[in-house]
């Protein structure tokens, strides 16, 4: 039989904790915030760092021009934009336009989907997802505190 206090470290080292955004350094560029849709915004970095910090839930869609899976991505993104409108806001950055972006996430693969509550990444969702899949994951958020939320 394997102690509890065992049990309980094992588990807090393999449970995932929202992490703070941090510091992005945005260099010496310009802001641009690009409305391509209702609450649909394409950005660069230094709009991303603005519209995260703007105190509202936003969903961020971390995509290339280039990304088949991407592009499948766009008609939902708009959809659920739309229908959140008012309560999470949806940003778009073409991370080969904004790769300090890409690096300061880690971000491997595209298209990667970030949920970011009160500057803190709660989620990330790497490769294709479906309506059903990203509507839960922003109803979750939604519903959440932000420590209860396991990745």
């Amino acid at each position: 039989m394997v102690p509890g206090n065992i049990i309980n470290n094992i588990s807090q080292i393999f449970r995932k904790k929202p992490t703070s955004v941090g510091t992005i350094d945005v260099g010496d560029e310009k802001i641009k915030i690009e409305t391509i849709g209702i609450n649909l915004y394409k950005v660069n970095t230094v709009g991303f760092v603005e519209i995260i910090d703007s105190g509202m839930p936003v969903i961020v869609d971390c995509y290339t021009e280039w990304c088949g899976p991407c592009k499948m991505i766009d008609p939902i993104f708009a959809k659920l934009a739309t229908e959140y409108d008012g309560i999470v806001k949806f940003i778009k950055v073409d991370l080969d336009k904004a790769p300090t972006i890409a690096k300061h996430f880690e971000i491997r693969g595209v298209p990667t989907l970030m949920l970011i509550k009160d500057g803190v990444k709660i989620k990330s969702m790497v490769g294709y997802s479906g309506e059903g899949k990203l509507r839960r994951a922003v109803d979750k958020m939604l519903k959440m505190e932000i420590d209860q939320f396991e990745l």
